[in-house]
Order: structure tokens, then C-alpha cells, then sequence
């Protein structure tokens, strides 16, 4: 896709669908400078539902792709979505509870706040764990400050997985279902 790179009136990049292979972190200050949508396929390391084959695996990507959205602030990454590989040591699987299946936080999203940035993990179906914050809250003399405290708001009330800034051990995540008193559905974002 780096090919790409040079034509000076790209606005829209979308390879989702396609075999294109690649590298997000191998965009620099100059590539793509006019580029609002960018939307990699899963082949590209750091593309749209790309697989980490760690946790510790995702900062690293997070941090690409964040780099990208600050150099050119009309980026946009909201749909961006990826997850941990099924082959990977970190991977488990969930427990059905009232016949829905209740997987781990596996999947990784960026989170918006006014204008902060952030990331979190979350299941496939949404309930998040702890946001990860790439952007220092704004001041309070901001412009966008109301809506960044009531957007927090909502993106707090949404945390199911409390206390964990990445997926809980699979031990850990049985002790939070040991502790929940009813269906993982109460805490799912509408």
C-alpha cells in the first residue's frame, strides 16, 4: 500500500477487502498527507481486524496508528478494530451464560472524548475494559471540555471490566464472572 504514498490528492484509502500486505508503521511524516479515510485490510500489520499474536503486542501498533491520526488530525480511525489471534498464548476462550456466549476482551478499539484519544479492549459484543488515554485530559477552559466530560461519562458507565487496562488472565476473568450477579447484557453499551 506504500506505493500509494505519493499521490498528492488521496483523500480515501480503502484496501479493506483486498490482499494487500504491508506495514502501518512504515508511513512517515510525509506519506499520505492529504489522506482523511484509511482503511487497511487484516494483512497489513496494524490493518482493520488485524491479529495480535500478543497482548503485548498492541501498544506498539496503537502507537503507529495514533502517530498517523496526530500528523493528520482529519484521519478516520473510528471503525479501526482489531483483535488477539485464537493461535496466540494470551487467547482464551469465554463460558456461555444464559446460552450467549460471553467471550473475553479480545477485541481492541480507539476511544474518542472530545478531542482525547484512547484505546481499550473489549468483547466482540462491546463490553469494554479501562480505557487507555493517549491524549492528556483536556483543561477546563477548553472549547470542547462539557462534551469531553460527558462523553467520559457514558464511556465509564460502559466499563464492565473494571480495574483491567488490558484483558484479564483467564483466571481473572472467571473471578469477575464469579462476582457478576446476572447476564453480561446489563453492561453492554445500546
Amino acid at each position: 500500500f506504500m506505493d500509494l504514498a505519493d499521490f498528492p490528492r488521496l483523500k480515501e484509502l480503502d484496501l479493506f477487502q483486498t490482499a494487500v500486505i504491508g506495514d502501518v508503521r512504515d508511513v512517515g511524516e510525509r506519506d499520505f498527507v492529504t489522506l482523511e479515510t484509511l482503511t487497511l485490510p487484516s494483512g497489513v500489520y496494524g490493518g482493520c481486524h488485524y491479529e495480535f499474536e500478543r497482548i503485548s503486542d498492541a501498544p506498539d501498533v496503537i502507537s503507529a496508528l495514533y502517530s498517523l491520526k496526530k500528523q493528520r488530525p482529519s484521519l478516520l480511525l473510528k471503525y479501526w478494530r482489531a483483535k488477539l489471534s485464537e493461535d496466540s498464548p494470551d487467547w482464551y476462550e469465554g463460558m456461555d451464560i444464559y446460552d450467549q456466549r460471553s467471550s473475553a476482551p479480545i477485541f481492541i478499539a480507539f476511544v474518542q472524548a472530545g478531542s482525547r484519544v484512547g484505546y481499550r479492549w473489549e468483547t466482540e459484543r462491546g463490553a469494554p475494559c479501562e480505557v487507555i488515554w493517549l491524549d492528556p485530559e483536556p483543561g477546563q477552559e477548553s472549547s470542547d471540555y462539557e462534551q469531553y466530560i460527558e462523553e467520559l461519562r457514558t464511556i465509564e458507565q460502559q466499563t464492565f471490566y473494571r480495574g483491567f487496562l488490558q484483558p484479564p488472565t483467564e483466571d481473572e476473568y472467571y473471578l469477575v464472572w464469579e462476582t457478576v450477579d446476572g447476564c453480561e447484557d446489563d453492561y453492554y453499551p445500546d
